[in-house]
């Protein structure tokens, strides 16, 4: 506490003396880290120095105990804070994470400077730090970024355009280690995520940001933005990679399709009946998450979506009423028209890339929806 005490009396000498003496300016790359899942995109911060005073301004604070933060989150509301710390302690925190420190000093005239650090102190009061942030549009990489082009009157690019990818494959070359995430988030992921991104788009991504301030020239001069490139702490931590050799959800998958078949095959009716709503239930969950965020969240590319069209809501009406005596005419209907849904599911590759190993889940569950269909029909065409 005492802590934050000092260094809000330092911030407010600074607003007062930022006349005095021209702040100097970095940009602060991170590298990533496995630890947790949103450490695996990396970090932008920004450095500021004047006189003694040398601290760092970092918008990717948050605090899972703030009011209706996991609720805001699900809706893609979250509010993200803008913190300060002293530049040795940053250091001291990404060394300790063995997460790589780059910084790129930035050529701004004294006025440039000043007007900066004094947004960036305004910014940080308490009562201006907060924002509602955006994974793609708004976050700890685009803020820093939209600060500098506002300060310098814009910047040019030289950044090679074909070599951005698209959203998806930016998310998935990031978090690919964390397979189940990336399952997850592919997912949830419409077609929008399939375009290649602009060059204003890529600055989410703290990496890619740091590649294009490299090529920034000023718009009045045409000069380099970026004067010196400094590694403070080195890349220590290794990200594993378990899926060089195999996918664990196509194995799960496919050890689930094999299940149900040797439950169908070895006729023990009671146990398969089981299974199945348990995995209709599954399905369930996914399409109530699914759909959620596609029609009332403001998570960006999450509508429109063809992993609807398998992920669905209208499993729950399976888990209640699948595996009872008399078969219901609206289950047979249900299977078969979810074998025509996973059908059109399968056909929509053609506009959105289909989350890796998940089309195998869908030829498996298709294969059980038009399994139960036949089943009803020959039970009614018996009955009769």
């Amino acid at each position: 506490m005492i802590k934050k005490y000092l260094l809000l009396i330092t911030l407010l000498l600074g607003l007062s003396n930022a006349h005095a003496e021209a702040p100097r300016i970095s940009l602060l790359t991170c590298g990533p880290t496995d630890e947790y899942v949103f450490y695996l995109y990396g970090h932008t911060a920004l450095r500021v120095q004047y006189g003694d005073t040398d601290l760092v301004y970092n918008y990717g604070y948050f605090s899972l105990e703030q009011k209706n933060f996991l609720i805001n989150f699900m809706i893609g509301k979250p509010m993200y804070s803008l913190g300060v710390t002293t530049f040795q302690d940053f250091l001291w925190e990404y060394s300790a994470q063995g997460r790589e420190v780059v910084e790129q000093e930035l050529a701004l005239t004294d006025e440039e400077a000043t007007l900066l650090s004094d947004k960036l102190n305004w910014n940080a009061l308490p009562e201006n730090r907060d924002y509602q942030y955006n994974f793609y549009f708004d976050n700890c990489a685009t803020r820093p970024r939209d600060m500098i082009e506002e300060a310098v009157g814009g910047l040019r690019y030289d950044f090679p355009l074909d070599q951005l990818p698209t959203f998806r494959e930016a998310i998935r070359g990031k978090s690919h280690t964390a397979i189940w995430y990336t399952l997850g988030a592919d997912i949830c992921l419409g077609w929008k995520s399939d375009r290649q991104m602009s060059l204003r788009d890529a600055g989410f991504l703290p990496e890619l940001l740091a590649q294009e301030m490299d090529t920034a020239r000023r718009v009045d001069t045409g000069e380099l933005l970026v004067t010196k490139k400094t590694t403070w702490v080195p890349q220590t931590r290794v990200i594993n990679n378990p899926v060089e050799k195999c996918h664990f959800p196509l194995i799960v998958f496919l050890l689930i399709g094999l299940y149900l078949y040797l439950l169908k095959w070895g006729k023990w009716d009671k146990a398969r009946v089981v299974s199945e709503k348990v995995l209709y239930a599954l399905l369930a969950i996914g399409g109530v998450t699914v759909w959620f965020l596609a029609l009332f969240s403001e998570h960006p590319h999450t509508w429109p979506n063809a992993n609807m069209l398998f992920l669905h809501p209208f499993w729950l009406w399976l888990v209640f009423t699948h595996g009872r005596k008399n078969c219901h005419s609206s289950n047979k209907w249900l299977y078969f028209c979810n074998f025509v849904a996973i059908a059109l599911y399968l056909l929509s590759s053609t506009f959105q890339r289909l989350p890796i190993d998940l089309p195998v889940l869908a030829l498996v569950v298709a294969w059980n929806q038009i399994d139960r269909w036949r089943a009803c029909r020959n039970k009614a065409r018996t009955d009769e």
